[in-house]
């Protein structure tokens, strides 16, 4: 069975691929929260020792999207 992307606004995408680009040595960049709370709720991104983290998920959306453009 296949996973249905959630659907997510430009702004939230634009959250999810700024958390991506960020540095795993560097903390996540600011994004509002009703952005990272939708985004974790979807599993897209996870919160880990304070910071954002894009999940596998999240990067899968990420790829599919640049394969798109």
């Amino acid at each position: 069975m296949a996973v249905e992307p959630q659907i997510l606004t430009t702004d939230e995408f634009a959250s999810l691929l700024s958390v991506g680009d960020a540095p795993e040595s560097s903390g996540a960049p600011a994004i509002p929260a009703v952005h990272s709370a939708r985004l974790i709720a979807f599993g897209y991104v996870v919160e880990s020792a304070g910071s954002l983290r894009v999940t596998t998920l999240g990067r899968i959306r990420i790829y599919a999207w640049k394969l798109a453009s």
